[in-house]
């Protein structure tokens, strides 16, 4: 009786699109929410490769029972249909678990590296950001990343993250090897009172070509937010990045990000960001991402928001962007 009424009340809330209906079942010991975001999105650029509609749906669905008064088993699963691209779901998320209010949790599937706990500290901006630090999905499990087993642990004010990337198949066929390669991951953060939180994380991605050294990341980083201001910064370095397994070997990469906004009582956002990278092979440098934006939005509602972004590149050949969005969240 209680799956029917399960089933009945998540195909209800999917039909209705109601803001209401993200709660669609909970009892004394286990709750399921349904979440999404609906984005119309389009990008104007010269780049004939960038321009054109960016559209996308996001559906999940997130679930929590309870096993004793302190431990419990969760479960997560999200999916992406981009409106542009292909007919296919793409799945981001998949995983489930176990966790204990007291020793942390525990889970596996595909799901955010430890990586991300500190890297997300700069990648904030409306529409870009977040590609010098290394992050990457399906990179070394430092995004979102299938086969990854984590582990999760809250202390007072400090977060300890750590996990464990049983192959990183994607990766490696995205550089042309039909082998699986293992990673692995740490993060910490602290939070304080007065607004202000700072994180480190590091993260060691196996490659299987012969020659080809490890994808070795670490990322410092620190922000504050309190009062309607979010300022971070963020400093990554570390060597063999790259995607290419062939071509990205030997090479020391460097990178900054920067994010500053406000948020104003009446709906109004702002927000400017910076990205740099830097790649050292032997004797050259070459800068591999360099940009920054500057960002508006306006939030009529906690459902619905209109935003407008500009990501100015710095990389020769490169052209600037345009996004204009209008997102519903639910």
């Amino acid at each position: 009786m209680k799956k029917t009424l399960l089933t009945s009340a998540i195909l209800a809330a999917l039909a209705s699109g109601s803001v209401s209906a993200a709660e669609v079942y909970k009892d004394e010991t286990h709750k399921v929410d349904v979440y999404g975001k609906i984005q119309g999105m389009y990008y104007d650029s010269k780049d004939k490769g960038e321009e054109g509609d960016q559209s996308y749906f996001r559906l999940g669905v997130k679930a929590k029972s309870a096993i004793t008064e302190s431990a419990y088993a969760f479960g997560r699963f999200e999916v992406e249909y981009a409106a542009n691209t292909s007919d296919d779901l793409d799945v981001r998320l998949g995983y489930a678990g176990l966790g204990d209010k007291q020793f942390g949790a525990l889970s596996y599937g595909r799901q955010y590296g430890a990586y991300t706990l500190v890297s997300d500290f700069t990648d904030v901006l409306y529409e870009f950001g977040g590609d010098a630090s290394g992050t990457g999905t399906d990179h070394f499990g430092t995004g979102k990343a299938d086969s990854l087993l984590k582990y999760s642990v809250e202390f007072g004010g400090a977060t300890f993250e750590a996990n464990y990337q049983l192959d990183n198949t994607k990766e490696e066929k995205e550089s042309g090897i039909n082998d699986t390669a293992t990673s692995y991951g740490l993060s910490a953060t602290y939070g304080f009172d007065f607004g202000v939180n700072i994180g480190a994380a590091y993260n060691n991605g196996e490659r299987l070509t012969v020659g080809a050294g490890d994808a070795e990341m670490t990322a410092i980083a620190i922000n504050y937010d309190a009062n309607g201001v979010y300022a971070a910064l963020l400093y990554s370095f570390g060597e063999n990045w790259g995607k290419s397994a062939t071509t990205i070997n030997n090479t020391d990469f460097t990178a900054f990000e920067a994010a500053l906004g406000y948020d104003f009582a009446n709906g109004f956002g702002v927000l400017a960001g910076y990205n740099k990278q830097e790649a050292e092979a032997g004797n050259v440098s070459t800068d591999t991402v360099d940009y920054y934006t500057f960002g508006t939005r306006y939030q009529y509602n906690k459902q619905f928001a209109v935003l407008a972004e500009y990501k100015a590149d710095q990389i020769k050949g490169n052209e600037d962007v345009v996004a204009l969005a209008a997102v519903y969240k639910f």
